[in-house]
């Protein structure tokens, strides 16, 4: 996936050649003249540094006019030319949307969408509410008279949408994939990351974390002496749980988060946690299936709660209710968290102005309904079409190329061939809206937030222990991503990333395929990266490949693995080639694949006109690729996605891919021996 969510395996190019020995730049003779003002070749063009040498550094390259004239936004930790000029026009088209609807509903729905958009921006109401809205919570945790009635209380509040301690979702079982499960994964934690409270590095951000504690608890109306121990002692606890909990890159490993159980199963491995209360309080009492992701997490809990003192565990879910609450309370429960998720984790200067965040709000409750009137304004006329052209073409290309690979045997290509042909596409929107069947208010935000979240809850659980439906949508339809799902053999782009610079039905296929065809490539080389390729055809988890076809393809993956581990973001600071591997993987299958596509589609259409003067088509598919991940973003930022982000950074998300590729080489006459073409590369697809 190019900007991953948990549950998914998911989540996002020109002169002439190379100097030494390759032919020197056109700006060294006569250079072209720009495109025209206000065309987005111009805005291409812009982009670039042309001074930079394409086979020492692309990504410069590409991105460099485009770093040099453009500022970190102050509401921003990192802006792309991709992701974030995108999500930027659809909060400003979702807004235009909204306060149309505010103004005069036309139907129910749209009366929800009015009620939810004007509760939200009434700030004078929300502050005034102060933390009310979650006063009988704390009331029902400071009820907590025992350990044993811990998972009562955690089943009643994961009913409200709110998960502590550990985290639930229903997806397919990954063995039997048409069956959906519950899923249960380690939680409980406030700071990204495991090695967070366990690093000496990392004591600044632990010392911050604790003032943010206790900040919020003072605020909530805790005595200061007070919040200051439970502070401590929520850090003592949280660090516990970290202690237990597994590293980023081994929850990505889905032969070893599949740990199925029944009811007895899992109760005979954490006695002393109620299963039966925590599901019937949960709204499912009955359901018995149940993967446990993270086993080794679930095992020590009951033995970190009895050794937790009682008023310490209450302390502890009180502050996680109020941490979750905080965005959508009083502002200054809201400004505090900011202060320390913003500005001290992601070195973020401002919060985004507060349309922004409804905008995005809104997206996440009732997201459904927003979708349908995004999808009139921004996918219309024949864009599916097109981008349905764009994926079959696609696949055939990753098809095409599965006969030159040296180290796949015969019988596993013919497997690997029948999964390709077997993959669901699904393009802008899905065949059926959700349906939101509760009232929302136009003068109480947290409370409509409260029913979103319950209703989202009550409508992933009731398809637990059901058939898989083939129609489920993880996104909606304005957001700026696109997902690979294992269990169903599917790859999904929301109408939110077919839009430019990704994707216009006005755009030259170069641009086409280099931009939007990467990601197209990247989400189908999904289903063949190190853990996609666990899944066959049907999106089962099953030994599908020949043993030495197994030795063979990890001894190249080791190979892709080897070359980000030593990739520096910062000084110090090193990708995990692990932990970036099946993404590293996706971008590399992903960008060779668009390309040999968007040769076929000239072979059977004839060549383009010059889309960028001096450059031929073919460079320009490059120039779209690297442009689509241009980017800028503060150290703090780079220095967080560094340990837990399975994406590369978006310098190496171009360059890595790019100095393994003979198609690269060839385009921009790269010569052997240069940064961009070493001497050893890796193959995987």
């Amino acid at each position: 996936m190019l900007h991953h969510t948990a549950r998914t395996v998911v989540v996002a190019t020109l002169l002439a050649s190379c100097s030494g020995g390759a032919k020197a730049p056109p700006e060294a003779a006569t250079p072209p003249a720009p495109p025209a003002e206000g065309t987005f070749q111009r805005e291409m063009w812009d982009a670039m540094d042309r001074q930079a040498d394409p086979c020492d550094d692309f990504y410069q390259y590409a991105c460099g006019g485009w770093m040099a004239s453009n500022q970190l936004p102050a509401d921003k930790s990192a802006y792309g030319r991709g992701f974030s000029t995108i999500q930027e026009r659809n909060q400003v088209l979702l807004r235009e949307v909204l306060e149309k609807v505010a103004a005069a509903p036309a139907d129910p729905d749209q009366e929800k969408l009015a009620a939810f958009w004007k509760a939200c921006n009434d700030t004078a109401a929300i502050d005034a509410a102060g933390m009310q809205p979650i006063a009988e919570d704390w009331k029902v945790v400071d009820g907590l008279k025992s350990k044993k009635d811990l998972m009562a209380l955690l089943g009643k509040l994961s009913a409200g949408g709110d998960d502590v301690l550990f985290d639930v979702w229903i997806d397919a079982d990954q063995k039997n994939p048409g069956l959906a499960i519950v899923h249960l994964v380690q939680g409980g934690t406030g700071l990204p990351e495991r090695s967070y409270y366990l690093d000496e590095a990392t004591q600044e951000v632990r010392d911050a974390y604790v003032a943010y504690i206790e900040k919020m608890l003072v605020l909530a109306g805790v005595e200061e002496a007070s919040a200051k121990k439970q502070a401590a002692d929520i850090l003592a606890f949280e660090t516990k749980l970290a202690e237990v909990s597994w590293e980023a890159e081994r929850l990505g490993d889905a032969t070893a988060t599949y740990n199925k159980l029944d009811r007895d199963g899992l109760q005979k491995a954490t006695p002393g946690l109620d299963w039966a209360a925590y599901l019937k309080n949960a709204g499912q009492p009955d359901l018995t299936q149940i993967n446990v992701m993270t086993p080794s997490f679930f095992e020590a809990l009951p033995g970190i709660v009895d050794g937790t003192d009682l008023a310490v565990l209450r302390s502890y879910v009180k502050f996680r209710v109020l941490s979750h609450a905080a965005s959508d309370l009083a502002s200054s429960f809201e400004d505090a968290q900011f202060d320390f998720y913003g500005r001290t984790l992601f070195g973020q200067q401002e919060q985004e102005e507060r349309w922004k965040r409804c905008v995005d709000k809104a997206d996440g409750a009732i997201g459904d309904l927003l979708s349908q009137a995004y999808i009139d304004a921004a996918f219309a006329g024949d864009s599916k079409d097109i981008a349905l052209d764009m994926i079959q073409r696609i696949e055939g290309s990753f098809e095409a190329g599965l006969p030159s690979l040296s180290w796949m045997d015969d019988d596993t290509r013919a497997r690997a061939i029948e999964k390709v042909r077997a993959i669901t596409n699904k393009i802008g929107y899905p065949n059926e809206f959700r349906k939101y069947d509760f009232e929302l208010s136009a003068t109480d935000h947290f409370g409509n937030q409260r029913k979103a979240a319950a209703a989202t809850h009550d409508w992933w659980w009731s398809k637990a222990e059901k058939p898989v439906d083939p129609d489920t949508w993880f996104m909606t339809a304005p957001t700026v991503n696109a997902y690979y799902n294992p269990s169903q053999n599917e790859i999904v782009f929301p109408a939110g990333i077919l839009q430019p610079p990704f994707f216009s039905s006005s755009f030259p296929r170069a641009v086409n395929f280099g931009a939007m065809g990467l990601v197209m490539g990247h989400e189908i080389s999904h289903g063949f990266d190190d853990e996609g390729r666990k899944f066959d055809g049907s999106g089962r988890m099953t030994d599908w490949w020949a043993p030495d076809a197994v030795t063979r393809f990890e001894e190249a993956t080791s190979c892709v693995e080897k070359q980000y581990d030593a990739y520096e973001v910062l000084p110090g600071v090193n990708l995990n080639g692990k932990l970036t591997l099946g993404e590293n993987i996706a971008d590399l299958g992903g960008s060779r694949t668009a390309f040999r596509a968007y040769r076929k589609w000239v072979e059977e259409n004839g060549a383009e006109p010059e889309v960028l003067p001096g450059l031929s088509n073919e460079q320009t598919f490059w120039v779209s690729f690297a442009q689509s991940w241009c980017q800028i973003a503060s150290e703090e930022h780079m220095k967080v996605r560094a340990k837990t982000d399975p994406h590369s950074a978006p310098r190496f998300r171009v360059n890595g891919p790019l100095s393994n590729l003979p198609e690269f080489h060839e385009t921009f006459s790269c010569e052997e021996g240069r940064p961009l073409h070493p001497a050893s590369t890796c193959e995987v697809w």
